[in-house]
């Protein structure tokens, strides 16, 4: 099924469910005046510009046929050109001709509808916008821009425009102005008889879908057919005289006004994003999820670089969380790609509970569970291009198996954070950035990326992995590696040094889980289990916790943290053995660890000792442990496994990777947790290598 007749089966969710669609024809946009006439007559009409909090208002839609050169009114709410006859000086011919013509196509209009509704439309609304006269004197606080919309009202009462019946109107009058030839719509379906029904074909997609704030509006019809079946464009050929050749052009599939307005209004609900207190959109929304922006400007500007992730089902379907409460099953599908919080606390962030709850939820009972099997989920990557949509990605599955490769995705990637605070996953945008390096700098809209994004083609294959189940990107692998060794600056403990250490703490933690997921994505659920932290229940079914790899990473974050225990009066160190020696150990463990050990043993335990500094607290074991025990416990695994290992490929380097930062979640303690700076000088807390 293309993406075209998935919003078509869909729009009777949304117009029946807790979804509300606009009415056909409508769209969310800002008005910025407001006429008021007065119901008892007195003069002149009160103008009131609207706050920035108030001017997102349902409204007829401009249609798409409108162009700087054809006049083409809106039905009541216009720009000041068609609603109020003021020439655009930015014209630089003929711009009060042009405004007189755009008036008059805005009261015919208005008439037009308003005969037909037999009175809807207030007469006095008609009475002031059919006098030119009486708008020139409005008082307007400041002269109206050409990209403000003026709508009129009459004292309190609703907006004409608000009526069932006007909406109505305004819908058939666009089909009217729209309607080619007659057709076989090709994505009506067919009729009981089986017999193709035919149609007025609308010749221009009807509406422009405005992905997100900032960018062009865009027509949904796909020109690429081919990569993504969205039957939005077909192909003819046609006979050439000369030389006999035939050559193939592009033409408009046949698409009904109802199917086009249709797909349209679905989709401008489902990439609806949600505001914030100041009226501002936010990253996401119920049913999307921005994945990029593109934050170039002037010439520079490439509009492709944004990125919005849609997805929906075709029937709404809700997981019972616990006893009363119900969510809708879109709210599991954004949790891996939806942002997190900007302060994430002491403790792992709520949505990670969330989507526990939601994995483990049942689905609701009755009809919503007899029609699972025909239901499904679906998800688009959207980018707007000039004036045409592009679609990145569309998959379609069934929602049952969403879940479980959601499931999938979620246990392959989960680990424990890096001071040890709880086991969860980072989202989609914080692995992006993980992947990039970040530079650190007290102040977040200053850092910067110290290496390129990884390409729009590893964001859509992980998309494919969370929900699709196919295996997740290889390049990750090796773009985690080479971050995990780029080491960050200390942090002091002013706020904004706690914040620097969260965000660097949060982008270490993306790459471990990023080269978790790469080794533990095909394994068995105990695998997953036993490589989110160090010590777990399923340590002795874990193939990679058995091996030298992982058990050198291990050791080198014991050696590491005698180190900085044994460093003169608790400052710790400038370079640790780990900021010198992390990539040759990481590479070729035999080479470097002979002398790791031999420092330890000769410069720092006998220091340890002598000062009473060799117990650690460690947080799988409630009594603290003496570090030499940890240091056998590395060895010994090592020595079974067959000694340290010879130079190591990319995936036994992540192994290594992996146990090392496995054991410095253990005995790390988040700073913010202990009672004063001074305590934190005999800690082991350490930041990213």
């Amino acid at each position: 099924m293309g993406m075209l007749n998935a919003l078509i089966e869909s729009a009777s969710r949304f117009r029946n469910g807790s979804d509300e669609l606009l009415p056909v024809g409508y769209a969310e946009r800002y008005v910025t005046w407001v006429v008021n006439i007065d119901p008892e007559g007195r003069y002149p009409p009160q103008v009131t510009k609207l706050d920035r909090k108030n001017r997102s208002k349902r409204i007829p839609a401009t249609p798409a046929d409108r162009t700087s050169s054809k006049v083409s009114a809106t039905l009541l709410v216009d720009k000041p050109s068609y609603a109020l006859g003021l020439p655009n000086m930015e014209l630089k011919n003929n711009a009060a001709e042009q405004a007189k013509k755009e008036h008059e196509a805005f009261v015919k209009l208005a008439q037009e509808i308003g005969s037909k509704s037999k009175g809807k439309i207030p007469q006095p609304i008609l009475d002031l916008i059919s006098n030119l006269d009486a708008l020139v004197l409005l008082a307007f606080p400041s002269t109206p821009k050409k990209g403000e919309l003026v709508a009129f009202e009459v004292g309190k009462d609703p907006w004409p425009t608000e009526d069932p019946e006007i909406q109505k109107l305004w819908s058939d009058h666009i089909e009217k102005r729209l309607a080619e030839e007659y057709q076989q719509c090709v994505l009506c379906p067919l009729g009981s008889d089986k017999l193709p029904e035919l149609k007025p074909i609308t010749r221009i997609q009807p509406f422009s879908v405005t992905l997100m704030k900032g960018t062009d509006s865009v027509q949904i019809s796909s020109f690429n057919l081919d990569a993504f079946q969205s039957l939005g464009k077909t192909t003819v050929e046609i006979d050439e005289e000369h030389g006999g050749k035939r050559k193939k052009a592009g033409a408009n599939a046949a698409i009904c006004y109802s199917c086009a307005s249709t797909a349209g209004q679905v989709l401008q609900h489902l990439v609806t994003l949600e505001k914030d207190n100041d009226g501002k959109d936010k990253s996401s929304g119920r049913h999307a999820v921005v994945l990029a922006r593109d934050d170039s400007k002037g010439r520079g500007k490439q509009p492709l670089r944004n990125q919005i992730a849609v997805f929906w089902t075709r029937k709404q379907m809700e997981l019972q969380v616990k006893e009363g409460e119900k969510r809708q099953f879109e709210e599991l599908a954004k949790t891996p790609i939806e942002e997190l919080d900007e302060a994430l606390g002491d403790a792992p962030p709520a949505k990670t509970g969330q989507c526990r709850a939601l994995l483990e939820a049942p689905f609701v009972g009755g009809k919503d569970t007899a029609e699972l099997p025909t239901n499904r989920f679906y998800l688009a990557v959207l980018s707007p291009n000039k004036s045409r949509l592009v679609v990145r990605e569309w998959l379609e599955e069934k929602i049952d198996k969403t879940r479980d490769n959601i499931r999938r995705y979620t246990e392959a990637l989960q680990i424990v954070h890096p001071d040890g605070r709880g086991v969860w996953c980072p989202p989609l945008p914080a692995m992006l950035e993980g992947l990039q390096s970040y530079t650190s700098v007290k102040q977040k809209r200053k850092e910067g990326a110290r290496i390129p994004g990884l390409g729009p083609d590893v964001t859509r294959k992980l998309i494919r992995c969370i929900y699709t189940g196919t295996p997740p990107p290889k390049a990750m692998l090796t773009r985690a590696l080479r971050c995990f060794r780029v080491p960050n600056p200390p942090t002091d403990d002013t706020p904004q040094g706690r914040e620097q250490r969260e965000r660097q703490m949060l982008r270490l933690m993306a790459m471990a889980a990023a080269m978790k997921l790469i080794l533990t994505y095909n394994k068995t659920g105990k695998e997953q289990k036993a490589m989110e932290k160090l010590k777990t229940e399923h340590d002795a079914a874990s193939e990679y916790k058995q091996q030298s790899p992982y058990n050198c990473g291990v050791l080198l974050a014991i050696l590491e943290a005698i180190q900085l225990r044994a460093s003169s009066s608790g400052r710790g160190v400038n370079t640790t053995l780990v900021d010198r020696f992390y990539g040759a150990a990481s590479t070729a463990p035999a080479t470097v660890f002979a002398n790791l050990i031999n420092m330890a043993t000769k410069a720092h335990l006998p220091k340890l000792r002598r000062e009473r500094k060799e117990f650690f607290k460690v947080r799988y074991q409630e009594e603290v442990v003496n570090i030499n025990d940890l240091i056998s416990e590395a060895c010994n695994a090592i020595n079974a496994a067959g000694g340290f290992p010879p130079p190591l490929t990319p995936q036994k380097q992540a192994e290594f990777a992996l146990g090392f930062y496995h054991q410095r979640a253990e005995l790390n303690r988040p700073k913010r947790q202990l009672k004063s700076s001074r305590t934190d000088k005999n800690s082991t807390a350490g930041g990213q290598l």
